[in-house]
């Protein structure tokens, strides 16, 4: 029988501008865990306005134009916009790179891990 675990699956952060971050992975056991409806709330804490890109990048991958999940997109200052991640396999993982520094803060709206 599937298990559904619910709890927060990161906690809230400032995304890097200097390198990509990863914000969270999949536990690689059980191997049939998945991260499903996993929704991401990426706001900009200044008064300008600055980008941020995101990734749901496989086991052993790495960020790249082919599991980009939000291309680099314009947040206005003191505004925010809502991301639905793909679904993640085990050891999978959700990166997102800021324009700026210390302008976006990543935070955990929803999702769970489901094995």
């Amino acid at each position: 029988m599937p298990t559904i675990s619910f709890l927060q699956l990161f906690a809230a952060k400032q995304v890097n501008n200097a390198a990509v971050d990863t914000l969270f992975t999949v536990p690689e056991s059980p191997a049939t865990s998945l991260a499903r409806n996993v929704r991401v709330r990426f706001s900009n804490t200044t008064v300008l306005a600055a980008t941020i890109k995101a990734w749901a990048v496989p086991p052993a991958g790495t960020a790249g134009d082919s599991n980009v999940c939000l291309p680099t997109t314009s947040i206005a200052g003191n505004a925010y916009i809502d991301v639905d991640i793909p679904v993640l396999i085990a050891s999978g993982f959700l990166q997102a790179q800021a324009g700026t520094a210390a302008s976006i803060t990543a935070t955990d709206l929803d999702g769970f891990i489901q094995s």
